[in-house]
C-alpha cells in the first residue's frame, strides 16, 4: 500500500485525536488541526496527479486541515481492509472509496461507525451549497446528479450513508465502417437488435461459420457482445421486471433476511436465462467468459476490434460496455460510434416485441463512506468531499478518469465542453487507452448519451444488502453455466432449473 503526501503516523492520530486533546505533548495535533485520512482507488498517473493538485489547493485554503491520501488498491482491496478494520474503529480512515454493497456490510458489522451525513448534507453554514454560512455556489445539493445521490439512501434505513465520487454507465459501441457499409439502423430496443444480429449472420457468412457459434471450436463470436456477463444479466432483469435482488423490510422486524434479498429463484428469471441461451446457441450473442474457455483472459473488445494473435476475427458489430471502455473499444486504424442502450420490457420474455422507449441503464463507480472520527475531523472530511466534487474539480476528474462528473453544473466547465465539441466524426482517429484526443470523439458522443440519461432518470444499482455482492456474483455465474452447456429442449429446461435452484441454496 503506497502512502501518498504524507506519513502513516496521522492514521493512527486521527481516531485518537479526542483522547489525545487532554495530552501535554507539544508534537500532537491541537483540537483546532485536524487530519483527514483517506482510502482510494487512484493509480494512473493522470489520477494521481489530478488528487496531488485539489488536495493541495485544498490544504492553501485550510491550513488547519492535513490530508493523507492512499492508494489502497482496487475496490476488493479496499474492502478487504475496511472489513478487517471494521470492528477496531480507531485505525479507520476518515472517508474511503467504496461501491454501496461494501457500505452495508459494514454497517451490518458495526454501525456506529458508518456515518449518516444527513446532517453535514443539510447543515446551514457548512452543507451542501453552504461555506461558513455563506452561498457556495458550486457545491448545491439540487446540483448533484440526483439519481447518484439516491444510491446513497438505499440502505433500508433513513439516512444517507454514502455519496458520489465518481460514475460510470453502460452504453452500445457500434461498427461504423459496417453499418455504413450495409445501411444498417441504430437499434433502439431489443427486438431491434436481436433482428440485426441474424441480418449481420445472413451479411457475413465468412465470419459467422459454424465453428466459431455457441460453444463450438474456440468459443463464440456473434454480432452482439456484452462485456460483463454480471452488468447483462442484472439490467435484463430490471428491464424486463424480473425479480433478481431486493432489499424491503417486508416482515418489518429491522433486518434484511434471505428471503427478501434473494429474489432470483423464480420462473421469470428462468424463463429469461432461456431467452439469453436461445440467442447464444443462435450465435447473437456472446460475452467476455465464452470467447475461449481454455484462457479466460479475452474480453469483449477483442472481436470487436479485432484480435489476430488470438484468432479473434473482427465479429461484435454491436457491443455493450463501461462508458470507461471507450479507449479499448478502438484501435490505430479503427474508431467506433456510440449509442445509447437497447431498450427491453418483460415482453422479450415470451418472444414479442419490445414496447419500452428507454431503457435502464446500470450505474457503476466509487462512492465515498465517511467513518465517524468525531465532530472535527467529519467536519473536515466532509469539507474536503464537497471541495473534490465541486463542479470544477467534479469536471476535470472526469476528464482525467474517464468517468462522468457527479454533478450536472461541470457539463458546462471548459474541460468537458472542449471534448463535448469534438462530436464530429472528423475528430475520430485512434485509441491508446487513455482519455485523450483519440477518444474525444467517443466521449463527447458518451457524455451527451449520459446527460440523457440523466434527464430521462434512467440510472439505477442493483438493490444493496448484506447479499447482494454475493448475488451479482452468482447471476453471473448461473449464465456462464447455462450458456456453456450443450443441453436442448426439455433436457435445458431442467438443468436452468435445477443451476438456479442449487445457486439459491448455496447463498
Amino acid at each position: 500500500m503506497k502512502k501518498l503526501r504524507k506519513s502513516i503516523v496521522p492514521v493512527l492520530l486521527v481516531g485518537t485525536l479526542a483522547g489525545l486533546a487532554s495530552c501535554n505533548d507539544a508534537n500532537e495535533p491541537t483540537p483546532e488541526n485536524v487530519t483527514v485520512t483517506f482510502f482510494t482507488n487512484l493509480y494512473k498517473e493522470n489520477d494521481v496527479n489530478w488528487m496531488n493538485d485539489v488536495v493541495a489547493k485544498f490544504e492553501a485554503e485550510n491550513e488547519n486541515i492535513d490530508i493523507v491520501w492512499e492508494q489502497s488498491g482496487d475496490y476488493d482491496d479496499i474492502n478487504e481492509q475496511l472489513t478487517q478494520l471494521i470492528n477496531t474503529p480507531v485505525q479507520l480512515p476518515s472517508m474511503a472509496v467504496v461501491y454501496e454493497d461494501f457500505v452495508y456490510n459494514y454497517m451490518n458489522q458495526n454501525e456506529e461507525v458508518v456515518l449518516n451525513v444527513d446532517s453535514l448534507m443539510n447543515d446551514p453554514q457548512n452543507g451542501f451549497g453552504k461555506n461558513e454560512g455563506q452561498a457556495e455556489s458550486n457545491t448545491t445539493k439540487e446540483d448533484v446528479v440526483q439519481a447518484y445521490l439516491k444510491d446513497g439512501q438505499g440502505y433500508g434505513k433513513e439516512g444517507t450513508y454514502s455519496l458520489p465520487f465518481e460514475r460510470t454507465t453502460e452504453v452500445m459501441y457500434y461498427n461504423t465502417d459496417v453499418f455504413e457499409e450495409k445501411g444498417y439502423e441504430v437499434p433502439t430496443n431489443w427486438s431491434e437488435m436481436i433482428e440485426l444480429a441474424r441480418q449481420m449472420r445472413a451479411d457475413f457468412p465468412e465470419i459467422f461459420t459454424a465453428d466459431r457459434t455457441g460453444n463450438a471450436g474456440i468459443g463464440a463470436v456473434a454480432p452482439i457482445g456484452y462485456d460483463s456477463v454480471d452488468n447483462m444479466i442484472i439490467t435484463f432483469c430490471q428491464m424486463a421486471g424480473v425479480p433478481y435482488s431486493g432489499n424491503s423490510d417486508a416482515n418489518g422486524d429491522g433486518h434484511i433476511n434471505k428471503d427478501e434479498a434473494v429474489l432470483f429463484n423464480n420462473d421469470e428469471f428462468k424463463q429469461l436465462l432461456s431467452v439469453i441461451k436461445g440467442w447464444y446457441d443462435e450465435g447473437l450473442i456472446t460475452v467476455s467468459p465464452t470467447l475461449l474457455f481454455a484462457d479466460p483472459k479475452h474480453y469483449i473488445n477483442e472481436p470487436f476490434t479485432g484480435n489476430d494473435a488470438a484468432d479473434i476475427p473482427m465479429s461484435s458489430f454491436m457491443v455493450l460496455n463501461s462508458t470507461t471502455g471507450a479507449s479499448w473499444c478502438a484501435t490505430d486504424d479503427f474508431v467506433p460510434s456510440v449509442a445509447k442502450m437497447p431498450a427491453m420490457d418483460e415482453n422479450i420474455l415470451n418472444g414479442g416485441e419490445v414496447k419500452a422507449a428507454n431503457a435502464d441503464v446500470i450505474n457503476q463507480g466509487g462512492s465515498i463512506v465517511f467513518f465517524d472520527k468525531g465532530d472535527q475531523v467529519n467536519q473536515a472530511a466532509w469539507k474536503f468531499y464537497k471541495y473534490i466534487t465541486n463542479t470544477e474539480n467534479a469536471a476535470t476528474f472526469a476528464a482525467s478518469y474517464g468517468s462522468s462528473p457527479v454533478r450536472n453544473s461541470s457539463f458546462e466547465e471548459t474541460v468537458i465542453t472542449d471534448i463535448m465539441s469534438k462530436k464530429d466524426p472528423s475528430n475520430s482517429v485512434t485509441g491508446d487507452g487513455s482519455i485523450d484526443d483519440s477518444t474525444a470523439y467517443m466521449t463527447a458522443n458518451i457524455y451527451d448519451i449520459v446527460s440523457e440519461y440523466s434527464e430521462n432518470n434512467q440510472g439505477f444499482i442493483a438493490p444493496v444488502s448484506q447479499f447482494s455482492s454475493e448475488v451479482r456474483t452468482t447471476l453471473g455465474n448461473i449464465v456462464i453455466e447455462v450458456l456453456r452447456s450443450n443441453l436442448t429442449g426439455s433436457d435445458l429446461t431442467d438443468f436452468i432449473d435445477q443451476t438456479v435452484t442449487a445457486a439459491y441454496e448455496a447463498i
